[in-house]
């Protein structure tokens, strides 16, 4: 995390494409780790929530400039992956972008 904060102060650019790094790195974890109470050697696997809790701190351990840019579009982006790949395993009527016409014409 210190390698981070350091970008973000002297090398905005690389912390940047650091952080869409990162960013990428976690939409995986969510998406292969989504609805799984156990991975394949019976271990525990953290809920996928957690990933934006973490995301949150990294940036937060940044500093208070790094956080005011990157905090929302942050949450906003793991959060959704998170509701969309919970959605999936449990009902895809759950989490559907097209879903908002269906209630308007009600």
């Amino acid at each position: 995390m210190n390698y981070l904060a350091r970008l973000a102060k002297e090398e905005p650019e690389r912390f940047d494409m650091e952080w869409e790094r990162r960013l990428t790195s976690w939409l995986e974890l969510i998406q292969r780790d989504a609805g799984l109470l156990k991975n394949r050697n019976d271990v525990p696997v953290p809920p996928v929530f957690e990933v934006i809790e973490e995301a949150l701190m990294v940036l937060e351990r940044c500093g208070a400039a790094v956080y005011a840019k990157y905090a929302k579009d942050t949450f906003d982006l793991l959060s959704n992956e998170c509701c969309k790949q919970f959605a999936v395993r449990v009902d895809p009527r759950l989490f559907r972008l097209t879903n908002h016409s269906r209630f308007e014409a009600q």
